[in-house]
């Protein structure tokens, strides 16, 4: 049986931080205050962030994030002592993909600090812990999809509007919720021309071209 290699922490104080927030329903304002709790942290620590890292609207379910990919590739140069993120549903919101990122980066000699979860770095429970949150982050996330998609079907099949404009349609005014989607009088007869175009045998690209 391999031997587990063990973890050598590198000796300085330096620190490097990450963020990330994932959708429509946040904004940038979310990475301000993950960057005002990193620095925060990093003060009451002794760390020194010397650069950051910060994607946005992008999911936490992939790891193909250009600024967490970055980060992973320069992490072994920089030699960091540690990683400051929020939370561990900021690395990854997948367990596997969790997993293997954070063993590349501890790998360099860097622990992972999280701001608002109280793991501790060298207790035997440490590893629970962060499985428990890792599992806890993955079920939230594929619950959310779910209800998500559960949501959209039922607008969809009662002609709600679903915060996607359509081409020949628009939402009905008034209350946001519950919205009826609506023939668009302006941009309809455009619809109605392409599909007329199309169902007489023009080609599409003469059909864009006219448009045009």
């Amino acid at each position: 049986m391999a031997k587990q290699k063990r973890f050598i922490p590198n000796d300085n104080n330096l620190a490097i931080a990450y963020y990330r927030y994932s959708s429509h329903a946040q904004n940038e304002t979310s990475i301000d205050q993950q960057r005002d709790a990193a620095q925060k942290y990093a003060d009451a620590h002794g760390l020194r962030i010397i650069k950051e890292y910060a994607d946005e609207a992008l999911s936490g379910t992939s790891d193909d994030r250009p600024q967490f990919q970055l980060m992973i590739s320069e992490v072994a140069r920089m030699k960091p002592a540690a990683l400051i993120v929020w939370k561990t549903d900021r690395i990854a919101r997948n367990r596997v993909d969790s997993a293997l990122s954070k063993k590349a980066i501890r790998d360099t000699g860097c622990t992972i600090n999280y701001v608002a979860e109280a793991i501790p770095q060298e207790a035997p429970e440490a590893a629970l812990m962060e499985g428990l949150l890792e599992f806890m982050a993955e079920f939230y996330s594929k619950q959310l999809r779910q209800n998500i998609m559960r949501g959209m079907r039922y607008n969809a099949e009662n002609c709600y509007y679903n915060r996607h404009k359509m081409l020949g349609y628009r939402p009905e005014e008034g209350k946001k919720a519950n919205r009826k989607i609506l023939v668009d009088p302006d941009t309809a007869p455009i619809v109605q021309r392409i599909f007329t175009d199309y169902a007489a045998g023009k080609q599409l690209q003469a059909i864009a071209n006219e448009l045009n």
